[in-house]
């Protein structure tokens, strides 16, 4: 049977004195059963309790209903009602017994619907399994967490969304529990892993409790997913050790300019002296150099934690883009690296920093170029999507494995032998002052991209605008 089967009909009649609890008359039904609908008769009209209504007895049809109650026999003489021609007639007290029953019933059912509603409409994923692993309870909530309905999950085993590495495990947690009914994770919150129906893997919060009912235990999880809460986390997590670690950099770049200053100048003085020897020279030349990268270092590392404000103007981004490009022509040449440009769709006029946004460009550029040391191709792609102008710099280099590209934009995180780890943290701080952000895209051995994205001005919608829009203005 289901929710949508026809009503199971049953008339009380009364003798306008007996009590009549109000639940009888609610047409509560439990998911997968027929509801049941309570109908009341008497001699006289009346409402014995609000919402209660009781019809006159002539008015009772009995081929309309499944069973008909009457406990004082008021039903006695009347035509329609001769014992040997209705087989859904109970009288005496038969019919008073069955009246109460009927009664507790509807309101066991009551409550249960209740306690169903609230549990089924919870936000957050309830799931039940019992002693063999099988899962016998699953929420809405749950159905969105995890992708799979109702009916697909109801009598599967657990297994369906826990990922491979903890199958085998937890159904032994199961095991061990049953056997000596010592707990280790009911009662608690933990954060685990999960498996979405199309393979996805996400963190949760979970806490666990077991019911015994009848002699048969049945183990309920609580589930949350916390995936923007470990976002949101790991910012503020971050926040604060930038903040503290701002605070370092900023008083150890202060010590070490000048220092750095003047040993360069020496350095590059004596370079000039017609005494030394090659050898000589080539050691301060390298002591010039090793100079030079430290003060850019330095540079760097002031630039993050104190890097100008923002100044934002109209402009075409293309432009600046063609000027980053132009600074890297002989190095292009240098290293064999072919460009190419792909306009996807026109760029309307943007309100941006062209100083910092050049800043960015020539950051992944320059990447790009490092990532093919035997020679290569840069793609320059530029389109509008959605609320955002994109630039993305594509590169045919090695690529980036998943753990460096997890952290690709962690301040001080950096693959190369002398870098500062900045750059591209740089770049998305100037990125999200800008209200827009860079995204890393790569698979390793296929090159990688880096897009900038960049809000579109409100007046001038992706929908709504084109070059010769802009030229008529």
């Amino acid at each position: 049977m289901t929710a949508t089967s026809k009503p199971i009909r049953i008339a009380i009649i009364l003798n306008g004195q007996e009590f009549v609890c109000q639940a009888v008359m609610l047409p509560f039904s439990l998911e997968g059963y027929p509801p049941v609908e309570l109908v009341l008769y008497g001699r006289r009209p009346e409402t014995p309790a609000p919402g209660l209504t009781v019809n006159l007895l002539p008015d009772l049809h009995p081929e309309g209903f499944d069973l008909i109650l009457d406990g004082q026999f008021l039903t006695a003489g009347m035509a329609d009602f001769s014992p040997d021609r209705l087989d859904n007639l109970v009288t005496g007290p038969a019919a008073r017994f069955l009246k109460a029953l009927v009664c507790q019933l509807q309101e066991l059912r009551q409550k249960q619907e209740i306690n169903a509603g609230v549990i089924m409409g919870a936000t957050d994923a309830l799931i039940t399994i019992n002693s063999d692993h099988i899962i016998i309870g699953y929420n809405h909530g749950a159905e969105q967490m995890f992708g799979y309905t109702r009916a697909e999950a109801l009598g599967q085993d657990l297994k369906l969304i826990i990922p491979p590495p903890f199958k085998d495990v937890h159904r032994e947690y199961l095991r061990r529990y049953l056997a000596t009914r010592e707990a280790h994770v009911l009662g608690r919150q933990r954060r685990l892993t999960a498996r979405r129906r199309n393979g996805q893997e996400f963190s949760l919060s979970i806490s666990f409790s077991v019911a015994e009912i009848q002699d048969n235990l049945y183990f309920t999880a609580i589930m949350r997913d916390i995936t923007e809460y470990e976002a949101m986390e790991a910012r503020v997590l971050a926040s604060e050790r930038l903040a503290a670690v701002g605070s370092t950099v900023a008083h150890i770049a202060h010590e070490i300019k000048n220092p750095l200053l003047i040993i360069g100048g020496f350095a590059r003085q004596l370079l000039k002296a017609p005494e030394f020897d090659d050898q000589a020279r080539r050691k301060l030349s390298i002591m010039a150099e090793e100079v030079s990268h430290l003060e850019e270092m330095v540079a760097e590392m002031r630039d993050f934690v104190h890097h100008p404000a923002t100044q934002k103007r109209p402009g075409q981004i293309a432009a600046v883009v063609d000027e980053a490009l132009e600074l890297f022509q002989d190095t292009f040449k240098e290293h064999n690296i072919q460009v190419r440009r792909v306009e996807e769709t026109p760029l309307p006029p943007l309100a941006f920093d062209p100083k910092q946004v050049h800043r960015v460009l020539i950051n992944l550029l320059k990447n790009a170029v490092e990532a093919m040391p035997a020679g290569g191709e840069i793609i320059i792609t530029s389109r509008v999507k959605g609320t955002n102008a994109e630039i993305s710099v594509s590169d045919t280099g090695a690529g980036l494995a998943p753990e460096v590209a997890k952290n690709i934009f962690q301040p001080y995180f950096t693959t190369k032998e002398k870098g500062t780890g900045l750059g591209l943290a740089i770049c998305q701080n100037i990125m999200t002052e800008h209200g827009g952000c860079i995204l890393a895209d790569s698979t390793p051995g296929r090159g990688a991209t880096f897009t900038i994205q960049l809000p579109l001005p409100e007046t001038s919608p992706a929908a709504g605008w084109s070059p010769s829009e802009e030229n008529r203005r």
